[in-house]
Order: C-alpha cells, then sequence, then structure tokens
C-alpha cells in the first residue's frame, strides 16, 4: 500500500453544512462533502476517476457529464457503470470542525 504525506485542513463547523453534498473547495481543489448511511463524512473528488472530466451534481446524484457515468451521494459508487468510485478522503469532527485529511502536494 502506498503512503504519502498529509495534511489536516479545517473544512469549518459542522453546522454550517446543513446541505449535503456540499460543494468545497481547498486551494484550487474542488471537492463535495458528503456523509454515509453511517454518519461518516468524506470528502470526494469531483474529479471522474475515468477520463478525469469535472463530476457536477445532478439531480441526486453525481454526473461526469463525459460520458454519463453516475455516482452515488453518499460514498460516490458507480451506479450505471463499471466497478468506479470517485477518489475520497477521510473527515472527522473535532471541536465541531470538520477536519479532512488531504494529500499534501
Amino acid at each position: 500500500m502506498a503512503t504519502y504525506k498529509t495534511i489536516n485542513v479545517d473544512l469549518g463547523l459542522e453546522t454550517d453544512f446543513t446541505k449535503l453534498p456540499a460543494p468545497v473547495t481547498v486551494g484550487e481543489w474542488s471537492y463535495f462533502l458528503a456523509r454515509s448511511r453511517k454518519g461518516v463524512y468524506k470528502l470526494l473528488s469531483n474529479v471522474c476517476p475515468h477520463q478525469a472530466e469535472e463530476v457536477l451534481d445532478w439531480t441526486g446524484v453525481f454526473m461526469c457529464p463525459a460520458h454519463g457515468w453516475r455516482f452515488e451521494y453518499t460514498e460516490g459508487v458507480c451506479v450505471n457503470g463499471p466497478n468506479a468510485k470517485m477518489v475520497g478522503f477521510p473527515v472527522s469532527v473535532a471541536d465541531g470542525h470538520l477536519i479532512a485529511e488531504l494529500p499534501d502536494d
């Protein structure tokens, strides 16, 4: 398993994210903040794992306009194609803040 250096990024107060998934920008990168059915937060990259196109929030799913792959909101799993998944990063809650663990480029 590959290892890489990570940084913790404060996304803001948990209470500020009233509607999920929510778009989040960290530096020059865009993500969606999602929460699983079990209440676990995750930051999903908005880049399609297939053709690196921007994934859009589209009527109850994320969709890649390049080829129509659709990904479910909570885990980023492809629902109409191959066994694909949006890249996700862990998010924890600390003192009411959402903290994302992201690669340190």
